[in-house]
């Protein structure tokens, strides 16, 4: 068995009751997002030409006036400080101390994190807004990559590191002043993200939040699966309907 830190200055345990299944579901939805991205096929010169922007809901239509690949490059920068913003954790002594439980756990949210729009990917085959804009070049629209915007990976991601790095910092030091700082620095720069990848018309407000919703949900569950107690929140695959998925389940 996988043995956590064994004293109670520390509030995370691992083990193969948890990890193992994490893993196992990974793998599983791994493959799974594989298999239905690679079914994509890319629209043709013809395919774009008929194309309207009036075909969109108007609360995502605003995107499609936008195309910048500076900002798609900034956005990726961006993107590498909030996943590299975890290692300054290591800089406090007691999660130091538990670097291999957090080290996994991180690991873990960042596997999921990537994952789970691989399958809103493969399965809507939503186009991206630059594809509707003239200024956009046609090489990049006739890309596979071009029919999965729904939803937003970096968004995704973004999210799952800052809300990681602000709910293990507060499980090590629950009631601190400076955990509000933590939360509101980091949910800004996954926010900030968020408007590159609208500015850059890589994707609809809509592809955003919902990569948001998935990334909170990513950075905050696997710690709390791993908290001292959660026994009772368990992840596990789930293959009801026509698509494998993953289940969360709260024993009471």
């Amino acid at each position: 068995m996988l043995a956590g830190r064994a004293g109670a200055e520390s509030p995370y345990r691992r083990g193969w009751s948890r990890d193992g299944w994490i893993a196992g579901v990974s793998a599983i939805a791994a493959a799974g997002a594989m298999s239905i991205g690679g079914t994509v096929a890319p629209l043709t010169a013809r395919d774009i030409v008929g194309l309207s922007p009036g075909c969109i809901n108007p609360f995502d239509r605003g995107a499609t006036r936008h195309y910048s690949e500076a900002v798609d490059g900034a956005s990726d920068v961006l993107l590498g400080a909030v996943v590299a913003a975890p290692l300054a954790l290591m800089l406090d002594t007691r999660v130091r101390d538990d670097w291999e439980t957090c080290t996994l756990m991180y690991a873990e949210t960042m596997a999921m994190a990537v994952i789970l729009p691989e399958f809103g990917k493969g399965t809507f085959d939503r186009l991206r807004p630059f594809v509707y804009n003239p200024d956009a070049p046609l090489d990049e629209k006739t890309t596979s990559d071009a029919k999965k915007s729904f939803f937003s990976r970096h968004t995704s991601v973004a999210f799952a590191s800052a809300v990681f790095v602000s709910t293990v910092y507060g499980d090590y030091h629950p009631g601190s002043a400076a955990g509000r700082y933590i939360w509101a620095g980091s949910l800004l720069a996954a926010a900030a993200v968020g408007v590159m990848r609208y500015e850059s018309g890589e994707h609809f407000p809509t592809d955003i939040v919902v990569g948001a919703v998935a990334g909170c949900a990513a950075g905050y569950f696997v710690p709390r699966i791993h908290r001292a107690g959660g026994e009772r929140l368990s992840l596990r695959p789930d293959f009801r309907g026509s698509r494998p998925g993953l289940a969360l389940e709260l024993s009471l």
